[in-house]
């Protein structure tokens, strides 16, 4: 699937759009509220802006044999509203996340992996805590390695 067809599906009323692939695609400043993106993979996808409010950014079901996280490869996150989703084991790889807004998100396992989070609003829950290697914090300050905690 491209950008084009997800937001013609998505203007259509589609809003089940478990474990697509989304490759060099430019969604920013897009609106896409209360889908399925369960399992979906987004590889160099410009989200900028982006408005993803209730959206679920988790792994696909239990039941699914192809249990998969959801992942950001190389993504532009930068400004982007992420309120009330699940981002449950979701996957974040050198993407750019500053001033992203994460408020009231179950981030449960949410990993998050030389990414920049410098001025992002994080306010998730979960029951088990985040991991962060080599992010920029929301302060600015680069954290090498390791981490549960970056404030």
């Amino acid at each position: 699937m491209d950008g084009e067809e997800l937001l013609r599906c998505y203007d259509a009323g589609e809003r089940d759009f478990r474990a697509i692939i989304l490759q060099h695609t430019d969604l920013s400043n897009v609106k896409l509220n209360s889908v399925n993106l369960s399992g979906a993979c987004f590889y160099n996808v410009n989200l900028h802006g982006a408005n993803l409010k209730n959206v679920n950014l988790s792994s696909t079901e239990w039941w699914d044999c192809n249990l998969l996280a959801v992942q950001f490869w190389l993504c532009n996150l930068k400004d982007a509203i992420m309120e009330h989703c699940v981002l449950e084991s979701a996957r974040f790889f050198d993407s750019d996340l500053r001033r992203v807004y994460t408020r009231f998100c179950n981030a449960t396992c949410t990993n998050f992996i030389r990414v920049n989070l410098q001025g992002a609003d994080l306010g998730g829950y979960g029951e088990e805590p985040c991991g962060f290697w080599d992010v920029i914090r929301p302060d600015g300050v680069f954290i090498s390695g390791f981490t549960y905690h970056i404030t």
